[in-house]
């Protein structure tokens, strides 16, 4: 699904095509969209607004024929002689047709001289009211034939004209006055949709400026927080300000890992160096074989150094490698305890564990993170002194303990304890040849297993150091 998303994402967006040049400047871009849109629905509503005024005006004479149709029916109903019906109810713009059941005429205004007036309208109903458009010499009429019905037999029509009016004039007029307030709102639109435009893209020009700046800065520079624009360009602001503090941990490890190897790699180099040129001379018998030792020393410390700094220069959350499986650390504690009895037999060493106690996790980095505070334990401890390892179990987790009488840690060291190549004074005067990156290591280790390590002066003398572990399921 997020391989499809991430697809998808790819895909080119579908844009505008401009009839033009299409503008670069976001404001622009915005404003002209506007103005194009604005246009269409402008005149989408002008056509409208004019088609249903004319239709309104021949309403309106639909009307007045139908009330003087009406009128007309009544009379004629009441048995007034069509004569005086037409003679009353014509005038200057109203024309009268009476019409028998056979379409004859039987009366007609006077003021139709020399005007025919058409009867027949397209067939309909008898008993229906139609309307008919219709040129004449009198110019176009607008008309309407009303059924006459006498107990429900049909006994003639009556036709009802008026003269259309020209809403030519009408219509150019209103045409006129919508298309003036239509440019004057356009105007007033297009205006308002720049002023906002450029107020919004404000934030966006000051981000790529900030952004610009930062990159020429080698990520020296942080991406200034802002509270100013809409919702979208703070939660760009905060992406890229997210982005470049990634960015900035990534550089400051790569920095990290490249002074911690020049820092310790430094003597071991020196040290393998000497050894070949000792071989080249042509060492031979015991001193050869010490030569050897010692180079083979030195590169098991590059080794141990350099899997430190690849633990070191890891993501803070990086997720489990592939090289976990299952670890019993009462086995791997016990073994640790026998080759520091060997590594000082003065001291006296105990474990107290049970059998068995499993985890998930690299066998060799647990390895790595017990080893180093067992050998701190007992490097820092003076002769006659004693280091304790415990293992119990408390609820999900594994707790374990080392506790020594050696030097113990001052109190404005602790803070500073698991920091790369801090060494606390008395621990430089004990053991000089340390690299100080024990401690680093084991607290990276312990937190990408999901632990946690803590460093204790004892209340009387000495260093206790827990760690804490997830147990296995």
């Amino acid at each position: 699904m997020t391989a499809t998303r991430a697809r998808l994402r790819r895909l080119p967006a579908p844009h505008l095509h401009w009839p033009f040049a299409r503008p670069d400047r976001l404001a622009v871009r915005l404003s002209v969209s506007f103005a194009l849109l604005f246009v269409a629905v402008f005149a989408a509503v002008v056509v409208v607004t004019l088609y249903y005024a004319q239709r309104n005006f021949q309403t309106s004479i639909d009307a007045t024929l139908t009330g003087v149709a009406d009128t007309a029916r009544d009379r004629l109903a009441q048995g007034t002689d069509p004569s005086t019906v037409v003679q009353e109810l014509s005038s200057l713009t109203q024309y009268i047709v009476i019409l028998g059941p056979n379409e004859n005429v039987t009366a007609r205004s006077a003021n139709l001289v020399g005007v025919e007036l058409p009867t027949h309208f397209k067939r309909t109903a008898i008993n229906s009211t139609s309307f008919r458009t219709m040129s004449t010499r009198a110019g176009r009429l607008r008309a309407i034939r009303e059924p006459l019905l006498t107990n429900g037999q049909l006994t003639g029509y009556v036709v009802v004209a008026s003269p259309v009016p020209d809403v030519t004039d009408s219509v150019q007029s209103l045409a006129i006055v919508v298309i003036l307030a239509g440019v004057l709102g356009l105007l007033v639109a297009v205006g308002g949709t720049v002023w906002l435009a450029v107020r919004e893209s404000r934030p966006l020009r000051e981000l790529a400026e900030d952004v610009k700046a930062t990159a020429d800065s080698g990520f020296e520079l942080d991406i200034p927080a802002s509270d100013e624009g809409s919702l979208e360009a703070r939660q760009l602001r905060q992406a890229f300000a997210t982005l470049v503090d990634r960015q900035q941990e990534m550089l400051k490890r790569e920095r990290a890992f490249f002074a911690d190897s020049s820092h310790v790699l430094r003597t071991p180099l020196a040290v393998l160096q000497g050894d070949v040129e000792q071989l080249e001379q042509g060492t031979f018998g015991r001193e050869r074989q010490e030569v050897v030792a010692q180079a083979r020393n030195a590169i098991s410390t590059m080794s141990r150094a350099v899997n430190g700094f690849l633990l070191l220069a890891r993501e803070p959350d990086a997720s489990p490698g592939s090289t976990w499986e299952v670890v019993d650390i009462a086995a791997v504690l016990r073994d640790l305890a026998q080759e520091a009895e060997i590594a000082a037999p003065a001291l006296a060493i105990r474990v107290t564990a049970p059998s068995s106690m499993e985890i998930a996790g690299d066998v060799h980095q647990i390895r790595d993170l017990f080893g180093s505070l067992i050998e701190n334990a007992w490097r820092y401890t003076p002769p006659g002194g004693s280091v304790a390892i415990s293992l119990a179990r408390d609820g999900e987790d594994a707790l374990v303990e080392i506790a020594d009488t050696g030097i113990g840690i001052a109190g404005e060291d602790i803070a500073q304890l698991k920091d790369r190549f801090y060494r606390s004074r008395e621990a430089r005067r004990m053991f000089p040849g340390g690299s100080g990156l024990g401690l680093a290591i084991a607290e990276r280790v312990a937190r990408l297993h999901g632990g946690t390590l803590e460093l204790h002066a004892r209340p009387g003398g000495g260093t206790l150091a827990r760690i804490r572990l997830p147990l296995l399921g």
